[in-house]
């Protein structure tokens, strides 16, 4: 069977922020405006990982989506036992960590958004370190790159090669954080600086609940030894930001945007003469 509503954020992992009613509040940035659907109604295109071929025919042979469903299977049963134990007896696995290292990348490169960066970067030889976050307009100038991205990575172990070469390094260091009030973006991996003081730290963070993130921290900005860490209110905030900031289509909460998010979402998308502050631009 051919799967046709192709969800470059997974509906296993989406779910977790929808309400009793399998819904979720959104703001959908091509139609600027606040929306309450069904997690399954967002964070995807039909045929989205599909090769077109030279003389503009769709092939649809499922196989990205099928290489991609094999990782989403793993990171989901990971993510579904942190949720499913209580705070106090969760435990993971260093295998359970290199699944989460992994699924993070492919996450950052599997959205539209992800995927022309990726490209660009090959081109470029990784040359030219992007300073801020991909907009919607270069993903709709840039459309041959998705493609390229589909017809590279359903060939052969191109995608499994790729992920593991990109290992996880031993400078970079495991959190479960635990809060109140995140929010996720149909780009939900957020890759933010260290502060001003702390110009080489780098940290890797993604949202999987309301009140639950997986990050890594490289050492300069590693804030504990321990698995689990409470986040301060200043950090979600922060951590918040950075979700409005990396969405291009969608951005996603269990409850109803509170005003300091809506005048957040206002500049980041309408507000021309708005600049993304350090350290969630780096220019």
């Amino acid at each position: 069977m051919v799967t046709k509503k192709q969800h470059y954020y997974p509906r296993t992992l989406l779910k977790h922020f929808a309400n009793n009613d399998n819904k979720l509040y959104v703001y959908n940035h091509k139609a600027n405006k606040e929306q309450y659907v069904h997690y399954e109604n967002i964070c995807y295109q039909n045929y989205t990982y599909e090769e077109i071929d030279t003389k503009g025919q769709r092939k649809t042979d499922n196989i990205l989506e099928e290489k991609l469903s094999h990782y989403e299977g793993k990171i989901s049963k990971v993510v579904s036992k942190i949720l499913d134990t209580e705070i106090d007896k969760i435990s993971i696995s260093d295998e359970e960590i290199k699944i989460v290292w992994t699924y993070l990348f492919l996450q950052e490169i599997r959205t539209n958004s992800g995927r022309v960066r990726i490209i660009t970067n090959f081109e470029n030889n990784f040359s030219k370190p992007r300073k801020s976050p991909i907009e919607l307009n270069e993903i709709e100038n840039h459309k041959e790159k998705i493609q390229k991205f589909n017809k590279i990575f359903k060939e052969k172990n191109n995608l499994e090669d790729l992920l593991k070469y990109f290992k996880k390094p031993n400078s970079m260091h495991f959190h479960i954080a635990i809060g109140d009030g995140f929010i996720t973006s149909d780009n939900p991996v957020i890759s933010t600086f260290g502060p001003q003081n702390k110009p080489n730290g780098f940290q890797i963070i993604f949202p999987i609940s309301p009140n639950f993130c997986l990050e890594f921290q490289n050492d300069d900005i590693n804030s504990s030894n321990n698995l689990l860490v409470q986040m301060t209110l200043d950090k979600i905030q922060y951590v918040n930001k950075a979700t409005i900031n990396t969405a291009n289509y969608y951005i996603i909460s269990t409850n109803k945007f509170d005003i300091t998010q809506q005048s957040y979402i206002y500049n980041r998308f309408n507000n021309k003469n708005w600049e993304m502050p350090y350290p969630h631009s780096n220019n």
